[in-house]
């Protein structure tokens, strides 16, 4: 798959791009290692609504972040030498590898940590039983249809 970069146009593309400044003219990451870093971040992602039942798993969207995946991929690029030596050559920059991999690894974590302090959270209610399950999905279906009326 190609790199792209539009400016913002595809944001699942294109912020990670920005954060790990991946702009362009020439790509460090191809598009779909950027969906390969949102794909392992998701997998991170427990439902608490999990039943597995006689129709099989049913998980809900998995959340992915911008942040994370863009610390993914900087992690990666700071564990790759020899992309790693790409960059170097093309940014102009005269780095040791010792310094490159610290400065993308501290800017990994700086974002890592903008998430973790960004004020989101996750309510998670665990259902230990099927019974506990069908009371779950019915008390969701109850507090997502709360005050609507037919007719």
């Amino acid at each position: 798959m190609a790199a792209t970069y539009l400016g913002g146009a595809n944001p699942s593309i294109d912020w990670p791009r920005l954060l790990i400044s991946d702009t362009g003219p020439t790509f460090i990451f191809q598009d779909s290692e950027i969906q390969s870093a949102y794909l392992i971040n998701s997998m991170q992602f427990q439902s608490g609504q999990f039943y597995s039942g006689a129709a099989g798993q049913n998980f809900p969207t998995c959340p992915s972040n911008y942040l994370r995946a863009a610390a993914l991929l900087l992690n990666a690029l700071a564990s790759n030498a020899a992309r790693l030596a790409n960059v170097a050559e093309l940014l102009d920059v005269k780095l040791s590898g010792g310094a490159a991999v610290k400065a993308l690894q501290d800017t990994a974590q700086r974002y890592l940590d903008m998430d973790d302090n960004s004020g989101a959270f996750f309510i998670a209610e665990q259902c230990q039983t099927v019974w506990g399950f069908r009371d779950r999905f019915w008390a969701q279906i109850q507090r997502q249809s709360g005050g609507m009326t037919t007719g």
